[in-house]
């Protein structure tokens, strides 16, 4: 029974301790500056318009592609269908014997490069954030490139595979 309490008193320890560790900080006090307009015909009401034009143009375009109409986001999924086709085509070049992977990797890349550049015209076209559309066509050309440089290498692992096998031959008595 003592073990039993100690054992839910250390829990209780180690839950208190846990969550004093991993106490949020204060939190920021939020400023607001207040431009003041100038009553004078000085240059000062030229300055405080500049600074408010100026704190207005700096806003971040939040713009996602599911923001983006239906018509612009089928023909973005279309885009990336193609793609995603065109990089996994299971290409002739990929089962030759003494093929160069690099040189079919590159091949396949530049072939489906098009599909990417549509895709990106069509996030630039529907004022897409520019991050996130750049970010967008970064992962997938990184994630088809994995994809392809292991489908080149299973194949040259099966020509391998295939050139060192032994035939079995039935045995004579």
């Amino acid at each position: 029974m003592k073990s039993l309490v100690f054992i839910v008193l250390l829990v209780v320890a180690a839950i208190a301790g846990y969550s004093i560790i991993n106490k949020p900080t204060e939190e920021v006090a939020v400023v607001e500056s207040v431009v003041e307009e100038a009553v004078s015909d000085t240059a000062e009401p030229v300055q405080a318009m500049d600074e408010v034009a100026s704190t207005e143009s700096e806003e971040v375009n939040l713009i996602t592609p599911v923001d983006m109409s239906e018509k612009a986001q089928e023909e973005m999924y279309g885009n990336i269908t193609e793609y995603n086709k065109c990089m996994m085509q299971n290409r002739l070049e990929y089962h030759q014997q003494g093929m160069r992977p690099e040189s079919v990797a590159d091949k396949t890349l530049t072939a489906c490069e098009p599909h990417l550049d549509a895709l990106k015209l069509v996030l630039e076209t529907n004022n897409v954030n520019k991050d996130l559309s750049e970010g967008m066509v970064k992962t997938m050309r990184q994630r088809m490139a994995r994809k392809l440089m292991s489908t080149i290498m299973q194949s040259l692992a099966r020509q391998g595979a295939a050139e060192n096998s032994v035939p079995l031959t039935p045995a004579t008595p």
